[in-house]
């Protein structure tokens, strides 16, 4: 029989401790790499254990959280601009108005038809 497990980092909630870190390692390190994310600002990993003794004191139940803190996706704006035509409101990557003084660029702007 062997003899009990003193808990450690790598014991304690079943072991499950390095695993979930290595989970949330992971989400940093892909966050880090993003090219749509801030280059500039930090990312962490949080652990916490949490020790609720039991009323006779002979014990505690634990409950662990690893949270990974990401950076979020940058904000990415771009210009629309809009016409009517024959009653229907579209959206264009370009100004149309544009389009008519210069004639259409190689690639031409996407339309979205947004009302009738």
């Amino acid at each position: 029989m062997n003899a009990p497990q003193e808990i450690s980092i790598t014991t304690i909630c079943d072991g499950g401790v390095p695993e979930v870190f290595e989970l949330e390692l992971s989400e940093v390190l892909k966050n880090m790499v993003d090219v749509n994310t801030d280059p500039d600002k930090t990312r962490s990993i949080t652990l916490k254990f949490t020790f609720a003794p039991m009323a006779d004191r002979s014990g505690a139940m634990v409950t662990f959280l690893c949270r990974a803190g990401l950076q979020p996706v940058q904000i990415a704006t771009s210009p629309i601009f809009l016409s009517r035509q024959s009653g229907d409101v579209k959206a264009y990557s370009m100004d149309q108005r544009q389009v008519e003084l210069f004639g259409a660029p190689p690639q031409s702007g996407s339309t979205i038809t947004l009302a009738k």
